[in-house]
């Protein structure tokens, strides 16, 4: 029944975008059915019901949250799993709206990546009365929130933020001028920026020679760090280092670097270990990026959401390492790629 109402109402939907005359595929839910079953996990509920997995980044613009898309769909596919995802946009009131929608639609769980970390409250309550599963994936809600999750998987962000002072320190023994382009909103941004002031004061012979001149909000975008950048570069000409906090917004960083003449002058630090992200540090225009591994974590959310269905005990909180990619070995690397999933 429940999986009969999901078909209804993805088909209402799709009648009314198209009576709406919405050209536009961002937003809308996309449902997947999977070509091969092996094995579905069964739940309390009787009959035969497929798992409805539901899927909620915070933006699917960006190369590093499809790319987590993609180990949710390999995922669903192995297991046999449906899946049901939307697009919010970087909207944290979208979000919430989509989110509703997809248990309205009898999702079984969710893979879930906040847009703001400590404004998840209400989603977290809306799925637990549902009965819906949560796996908190790549940005942690707040720490106050963790009973209202079944399991949490990310990366060491406190590590990925280490790799990069850890950089800085090495290749700036001096110190130097910083810049960094934020995501405030999220917590796993957050935790990076710590790690990386964390190195720093760890690893330089003179902490204080490191200077923050300025945090702009970049919003992990290309396009909005570019202006944010540009704008510093205008009033500031002292600029030694600017950390991003994602390779997407490095590359807005890269050309308003690029714009004002500087190439060369200024080290821009990414995140991520994107193929954009290896493609420029093999161009000489990225010198860092601490890698994540995007598909594998998608991949495990799902089948973490399994064992949670099948009433398995779980590990409630999984770190993923992440290591550095520079210059000196990024050749190890296929350049196109991002991580790989193990191998079974």
């Amino acid at each position: 029944m429940k999986k009969l109402l999901c078909l209804l109402l993805v088909l209402t939907m799709t009648l009314s975008l198209a009576a709406c005359g919405n050209t536009s595929n961002q937003g809308n839910t996309n449902t997947e059915t999977p070509t091969n079953s092996a094995g579905p996990a069964q739940t309390g509920n009787s009959g035969d019901d497929k798992i409805t997995i539901g899927f909620s980044p915070y933006t699917l613009v960006n190369e590093y949250f499809t790319a987590v898309l993609n180990g949710v769909k390999i995922a669903c596919d192995e297991l046999g799993f449906e899946l049901v995802y939307f697009d919010p946009q970087n909207d944290p009131t979208k979000q919430a709206t989509q989110i509703e929608e997809m248990i309205s639609m009898g999702i079984d769980a969710l893979i879930y990546i906040p847009y703001d970390s400590e404004g998840a409250h209400t989603v977290l309550e809306a799925c637990r009365k549902a009965g819906v599963a949560v796996i908190n994936i790549d940005n942690v809600v707040a720490e106050s929130e963790y009973d209202l999750v079944d399991s949490i998987i990310a990366s060491d962000n406190i590590q990925l933020g280490y790799l990069a002072g850890e950089w800085v320190v090495e290749n700036h023994p001096d110190g130097a001028n910083i810049l960094i382009a934020h995501l405030q909103t999220a917590e796993a941004c957050r935790l990076n920026v710590e790690g990386f002031w964390k190195a720093i004061k760890e690893k330089a012979s003179n902490p204080d020679a490191y200077k923050e001149v300025q945090v702009v909000e970049g919003g992990g975008d290309t396009n909005v760090t570019f202006k944010a950048v540009s704008d510093v570069l205008q009033a500031h000409d002292d600029i030694d280092v600017i950390y991003c906090i994602n390779d997407t917004s490095a590359m807005g960083a890269i050309q308003a670097v690029e714009e004002a003449g500087l190439s060369g002058k200024i080290d821009i630090i990414g995140k991520d270990g994107s193929p954009n992200g290896k493609h420029a540090i093999k161009d000489g225009k990225l010198v860092q990026s601490s890698a994540q591994r995007p598909t594998y974590m998608g991949y495990l959310g799902v089948y973490r959401a399994a064992d949670v269905l099948n009433g398995k005990e779980v590990e409630f909180q999984t770190s993923i390492a992440s290591y550095s990619i520079t210059a000196a070995n990024v050749d190890e690397f296929d350049l196109d790629a991002w991580d790989e999933l193990p191998k079974k």
